[in-house]
């Protein structure tokens, strides 16, 4: 398996200007991005994309400083300002040849969810965290009546017919998993919608990807992952983190 971290974000929401990157927010002795690292070290992830765009000449000077057993390949996205992190998910699905696990690099996760997603669930499937149906940020989830995600949507409320019509999986957290077949195949939609994907999240190319690719949801059962946009997420991120330290001991390799 390889894995894509996507880092090429500003993060303008977090406002934290004494951060050369939000990947770098501090948990303990750790980073958001560190421990990403290390969970995928614990993995043997055969290789890891890091798709960079702010501040990358930092980035790479602290992944280069953990000296980790892991091998790294760095993508520069200079394009990351004027487009959507779907690009970025895409240039570092053509490097990739097996299945493939991408990580949104803004999420606080207990290591367990992680390790559990990737060595129980299905591949072409992503993670979800129970969410309130009416919040209009998270990426809310629909799913079909066979079980099988049927679109995702974010940045607006549900419509009484998708309410009706769907059932709902929660929120897509921010990691997924491609099956090997899948990769060459997405890149593919992307390739002919191109002018269309390329300035949005992945949530909107991955919904049009549904209508005739099997993706699955898995649950996760541990409480306490985050997506941090905001100083807020972050200060509700790190008082779970403080006042649960054993949910989010990183594994040992």
């Amino acid at each position: 398996m390889e894995a894509i971290i996507l880092l090429a974000g500003y993060g303008s929401r977090l406002a934290r200007q004494d951060l050369p990157h939000k990947a770098l927010l501090p948990f303990g002795e750790e980073t958001l991005l560190s421990r990403h690292l290390k969970c995928l070290q614990a993995l043997n992830i055969q290789k890891t994309h890091l798709v960079l765009g702010h501040n990358a000449p930092a980035l790479k000077s602290y992944v280069e400083s953990l000296n980790l057993d892991l091998p790294i390949h760095f993508i520069d996205n200079p394009v990351y300002r004027t487009t959507g992190n779907t690009l970025s998910m895409v240039m570092g699905l053509k490097h990739c040849q097996s299945e493939t696990l991408i990580l949104d690099g803004d999420v606080l996760y207990p290591p367990q969810a992680l390790l559990d997603y990737v060595q129980k669930a299905p591949r072409s499937s992503f993670a979800l965290v129970p969410a309130d149906i009416d919040n209009e940020e998270c990426a809310k989830v629909l799913l079909s009546p066979s079980g099988t995600i049927h679109a995702f949507i974010t940045k607006r409320e549900l419509t009484a017919e998708e309410k009706s019509g769907f059932g709902f999986g929660g929120e897509a957290i921010g990691f997924f998993m491609l099956r090997q077949e899948d990769v060459p195949l997405f890149v593919t939609l992307y390739e002919n919608n191109e002018s269309a994907y390329e300035p949005v999240l992945w949530e909107i190319p991955f919904t049009e990807f549904a209508r005739t690719t099997p993706l699955h949801p898995w649950n996760i059962a541990q409480e306490g992952c985050f997506e941090i946009d905001t100083q807020e997420d972050y200060c509700a991120a790190f008082d779970c983190f403080q006042n649960h330290p054993a949910q989010y001991q990183l594994p040992i390799k």
